[in-house]
């Protein structure tokens, strides 16, 4: 490999780690706007709550399942998710800003009816 393509695979690479926080931010901001634990989004997607956990730290790589699985659990179709990841990756004036993930631990997720 020359020097150049050693550079573009390290560029895609940190934006390939860039896209996987921006995706676990989006998945834990959509999850808590739906009153949701990780515990009922996994079980929804099939898969477990660690790896909810993992994927909203961004320290998971995504299988295109996994990706899929998500995107239903959460109620949003995977080409509009593609595309808000997309936009953001391009837009970094549109990322949210970086600060503690909100968690839904310890709360009452679910409303009684009245």
């Amino acid at each position: 490999m020359d020097r150049s393509s050693d550079e573009d695979l390290a560029r895609l690479d940190a934006e390939v780690e860039l896209c996987l926080k921006l995706f676990g931010t989006w998945a834990n901001r959509r999850r808590n706007a739906l009153r949701l634990s990780q515990h009922e989004t996994a079980k929804r997607g099939g898969f477990s709550r660690t790896e909810m956990s993992h994927l909203e730290a961004g320290h998971t790589n995504l299988t295109l399942s996994t990706f899929f699985r998500v995107c239903r659990a959460l109620k949003r179709g995977i080409g509009e998710t593609a595309s808000h990841l997309e936009h953001l990756l391009d837009h970094p004036e549109d990322r949210p800003a970086e600060g503690p993930r909100r968690s839904q631990r310890g709360k009452n997720t679910r409303r009684a009816a009245h």
